[in-house]
């Protein structure tokens, strides 16, 4: 009765509100954010490593450059569309090579206060969430943003660096996850500097190996 009830829900929200592919805007017919042509247009992306410290460095897994129709599921954010956020997780463990990678717990890159309340969501989070359930291994809040920054993108390099001085720390209770395998979670990498920052952070719980990060897409 609640799947009929949730089938005959979808069937009207689909009539009133039609989707859309958000890549080219053709009508879909399913419960999905891409159309095939733009699902299979998106090109593949190599592994980048990143170095953190002399001991550890972190290996990058992009589904594709930050282009479309990768773009615009990214910015989606802005007007609080969860689906296309879920829909990044589902491309990440569709399109890179995380289903092989071996980690432990998946940490999603948090938002300030201030800017989950405005979305009332963390697009990292959600993405995290996909992974979990495609994985079956844990979400966990190791990071917290300790004050609010400025959008990085409205930044020269030298200032993204100075921005996100001191920005992360570790929660309460992080040390009982000291040499677990992290996998480090966001939308997207430009120049990387967040990412850094966060990993600066993670190390300090001493992983067990090199960290992962995933990205749905990177420009570097």
């Amino acid at each position: 009765m609640i799947n009929l009830f949730n089938s005959a829900k979808q069937i009207v929200f689909n009539f009133i509100a039609p989707p859309f592919c958000i890549g080219c805007h053709v009508m879909l017919v399913t419960d999905t954010i891409l159309c095939t042509n733009c699902f299979g247009g998106i090109a593949p992306l190599a592994t980048k490593t990143l170095p953190i410290t002399s001991r550890y460095s972190a290996r990058v897994f992009a589904v594709s450059d930050y282009c479309e129709p990768l773009r615009s599921l990214v910015l989606a954010k802005h007007q609080s569309n969860r689906l296309a956020a879920k829909q990044l997780g589902r491309l990440m463990w569709q399109r890179t090579d995380l289903p092989y990678a071996d980690f432990d717990i998946i940490v999603p890159v948090p938002l300030h206060w201030t800017r989950y309340a405005w979305r009332w969501f963390n697009q990292a989070e959600v993405i995290a969430q996909e992974l979990s359930k495609k994985s079956g291994k844990p979400v966990i809040q190791l990071l917290c943003r300790a004050h609010k920054t400025e959008y990085q993108t409205r930044l020269t390099r030298q200032k993204r660096l100075n921005n996100l001085k001191d920005a992360f720390q570790l929660v309460a209770g992080a040390e009982q996850y000291r040499g677990k395998k992290i996998l480090l979670v966001d939308d997207v990498m430009t120049t990387g500097t967040t990412l850094h920052h966060c990993l600066r952070t993670l190390v300090k719980i001493a992983p067990k190996e090199d960290v992962i990060v995933g990205v749905a897409c990177r420009t570097l």
